[in-house]
């Protein structure tokens, strides 16, 4: 595998390529993991906001907040 690790002497990142046994001793000598998250993951450039209907949400949901929000007057549910 290959990791970006910063070294404990530079300070500066680093490619390194071993095991995952040893980078968990480099780990422990005061390397330390940078994470880089994989440019083709499925949750980059998510546009969703997931929060109170907005952009993306569906329809149907959005009527089953409705429903829960008409049988219950004191939710504070935003549709």
């Amino acid at each position: 595998m290959r990791y970006r690790m910063i070294s404990p002497d530079s300070g500066e990142p680093e490619d390194i390529e071993c095991s995952v046994a040893d980078m968990e001793v480099m780990k422990q000598s005061g390397w330390i993991m940078v994470f880089t998250p994989n440019p083709n993951s499925i949750i980059s450039g998510r546009d969703h906001s997931g929060q109170s209907g907005g952009h993306g949400t569906d329809q149907g949901w959005k009527d089953v907040l409705r429903r829960i929000k008409s049988n219950n007057p004191k939710s504070n549910i935003d549709i």
